[in-house]
């Protein structure tokens, strides 16, 4: 064996990876795999395999800050901020609206924090019917959502949920705001399985996307584009159906 080379079992025990999760990381392209001049069997660079491992320790030491939780009024004021950041005041909802909407349903608003700073957040809500139909086919925007067009969750009743905003502090570098958009997508996943375990019977979600980013990011996770005719240029509506094994199955790709 070339000494610039791990072979497949070299490379798991270097990177702590079964051997499902090694080739499943193989599949996606995250590690590369090369066959040399003479070689009928696959090896992995020893370069690519001892920076990804080095990468995951130090990832491995930021994951023991991060904090994953329900919003607390402290918390939204630097979700405020970020989204300020990352699309315009005139698109944020003001701090007194934001936490009667997190009194009204404690799910709404949820913070990933990184040494005690909030690096990223999600907005979760159940619309009326109609105030979420005018606003997937671009009739209503999302800063036009009050308090009387959302509803508590409820269990054993089967509803819908919009994401209202997923998103990370554009001050980030470019690796961090990725790294903390999975993660975000990772706990949403972990928190919709939860509440289904828990008898809230949440059928469909929702989202809106508006950037080539964004629109990654929702095909990434698993969601749909939904054909609709909105009267606003530029959104792509995009559904995910829920069932259990599909929650599974996308909880263990974005943990794995």
């Amino acid at each position: 064996m070339p000494q610039q080379y791990y072979t497949a079992s070299e490379a798991q025990k270097k990177l702590g990876f079964s051997r499902a999760a090694f080739f499943r990381k193989v599949k996606q392209g995250i590690i590369r795999k090369v066959v040399p001049p003479g070689m009928k069997q696959g090896v992995y660079p020893k370069r690519d395999i001892d920076a990804l491992a080095l990468s995951m320790h130090t990832i491995f030491e930021q994951f023991q800050t991060i904090v994953f939780s329900c919003s607390s009024p402290e918390d939204q004021k630097e979700e405020m901020e970020i989204g300020i950041r990352a699309f315009g005041k005139d698109f944020i909802t003001p701090l007194a609206e934001r936490i009667s909407f997190q009194k009204k349903c404690e799910f709404t608003f949820h913070s990933l924090k990184a040494h005690g700073k909030v690096v990223g957040y999600f907005s979760l809500f159940r619309l009326t019917d109609t105030f979420l139909d005018q606003l997937l086919h671009g009739e209503q925007i999302e800063r036009s959502i009050s308090i009387d067009d959302m509803l508590s969750f409820t269990r054993l009743e089967p509803f819908h949920i919009y994401i209202d905003v997923l998103v990370t502090d554009p001050l980030l570098s470019h690796h961090l705001r990725n790294l903390y958009a999975g993660l975000l997508v990772s706990h949403l996943f972990s928190l919709l399985r939860s509440l289904q375990n828990n008898g809230y019977l949440i059928d469909k979600v929702y989202t809106i996307t508006s950037t080539k980013e964004a629109d990654k990011l929702a095909a990434h996770a698993g969601f749909h584009k939904v054909q609709t005719s909105s009267l606003t240029p530029n959104r792509v509506v995009w559904e995910l159906p829920l069932c259990e094994q599909h929650l599974q199955t996308l909880s263990s790709f974005w943990q794995g």
